[in-house]
């Protein structure tokens, strides 16, 4: 005898992080870690550098 293997659901489900409210809890669970918040942290400065020449013409 073979195993039958379930049939996936394959209809369109919510997006959880859209569907779940902003919450204090919810988002204590979406933390970065250190080395992730540094990563952002340096993009962040990239961007403004960046903005402020674009703004200046330079």
């Amino acid at each position: 005898m073979s195993e039958q293997q379930a049939e996936r659901d394959l209809t369109p489900q919510p997006n959880r992080i859209l569907a779940e409210p902003a919450t204090v809890q919810a988002c204590a669970g979406d933390l970065r870690t250190p080395t992730e918040q540094q990563i952002a942290e340096g993009a962040a400065r990239d961007q403004v550098a960046f903005t402020r020449i674009n703004a200046t013409g330079g």
